[in-house]
């Protein structure tokens, strides 16, 4: 009977100062918060006196100021061992006029460099997505790559590593190469930089 009596004391008691907080039976009572007043509240006889700006009592309004907001930290880019350089132009005459990437990846002193994979692929609608291939550079650093017909708008390139286990680091930046029709074709030179 007693522990029903005290565990009913308890639940009133804990209701009491849930209720109201800052009662004298909390032990722990809230800290008392105002909201802060930036400036000094006017009367309306306040308001209306005055010139030039100046209220009665001898206050002066705060003009605002724009705000400026904080300086943005570029986050740099990566760099890479390799730059690009890309040019576009007509196709030569050719029956079926298809779009065409070639390139060629160069080390500093431009001479050719074998097996590099150049990553080759687009977002446009409509086209298939087959149209992610990997191509190798030959012995004298050449690749090229016949685009399915009809291809055009944006297609990106990127030169990898050679790696034995396939894994193929990034060595340049993503090229976007941009096709204004199907008879277009673009030379993309990939060229190691100089350290």
């Amino acid at each position: 009977m007693l522990l029903l009596l005290a565990t009913g004391a308890v639940v009133i008691f804990y209701l009491l100062i849930a209720l109201n907080p800052t009662s004298a039976l909390n032990p722990f009572p809230p800290r008392p918060t105002s909201p802060p007043t930036p400036f000094p509240l006017l009367t309306e006889g306040q308001e209306r006196g005055g010139s030039g700006g100046e209220a009665a009592g001898g206050w002066v309004r705060p003009t605002p100021t724009p705000l400026h907001p904080a300086t943005l930290t570029p986050t740099p880019e990566p760099v890479f061992p390799f730059t690009a350089t890309v040019e576009t132009g007509p196709v030569s005459r050719t029956l079926d006029c298809r779009a065409m990437l070639i390139g060629a990846v160069l080390d500093r002193e431009g001479h050719g460099l074998e097996g590099y994979p150049v990553h080759i692929w687009t977002t446009e609608h409509g086209t298939r997505n087959t149209d992610d291939r990997v191509l190798f550079s030959d012995p004298s650093g050449r690749w090229q790559a016949v685009l399915p017909a009809g291809a055009h708008g944006l297609w990106y390139v990127q030169l990898h590593a050679p790696d034995a286990r396939q894994f193929y680091p990034p060595l340049s930046a993503i090229i976007a190469v941009a096709f204004p029709d199907a008879c277009s074709q673009a030379v993309v030179l990939f060229r190691e930089q100089s350290q």
